[in-house]
């Protein structure tokens, strides 16, 4: 085999290699990613409502029977900065990485690396309602909240910030 044909048969195996993977690699809308594959990636989850633009809230938000799900933006790009669900009515449900149940919901919503990485986190702190722990690809927040259970998922490098504005909140009584 000549160079070329060795560089063409090496940029075809890896091209096809990225294919598969990118083909096996379930569709995720996680923090980070842009509103528009978050807003197409519900829409393949049975179990979550139809999002819809909420102007006062500055993302996405849908409720179906009674989960509610919600994946808020930044407004330069169209980014999401965190997302979240809340389950109501469902006195086994609620959201800590001991419940099977919790654990077995988000892993059917995202997927088991998600489930995973939630489960494994370390507790950090706990401020008002809010359970902060931190994971190894992000961070995340949980409360007991009117008659439900509240998860969310934030990026791991903006978990003090979200621990800070909550102590500023509690201090100074923020509608958040």
């Amino acid at each position: 085999m000549d160079k070329s044909c060795k560089f063409n048969y090496l940029f075809n195996v890896t091209l096809c290699a990225i294919a598969v993977i990118l083909a096996v690699t379930p569709a995720n809308a996680l923090p980070g990613q842009n509103i528009n594959s978050v807003v197409k990636w519900a829409k393949t989850k049975p179990q979550l409502p139809t999002l819809r633009y909420n102007s006062e809230a500055h993302g996405y938000e849908g409720t179906k029977g009674n989960l509610y799900f919600y994946a808020n933006v930044t407004s330069e790009n169209g980014t999401v900065s965190k997302e979240g669900i809340t389950v109501s009515g469902d006195k086994r449900l609620k959201f800590s990485t001991k419940n099977a149940n919790a654990v077995k919901l988000l892993q059917n919503i995202y997927n088991s690396n998600i489930a995973n990485d939630f489960q494994k986190s370390r507790y950090v702190t706990k401020v008002g309602r809010d359970q902060f722990y931190r994971g190894k690809k992000f961070a995340y927040i949980t409360a007991e909240v009117q008659g439900g259970s509240a998860f969310q998922i934030i990026p791991l490098n903006k978990l003090q910030g979200f621990i800070d504005n909550a102590k500023y909140c509690q201090t100074n009584q923020c509608d958040i």
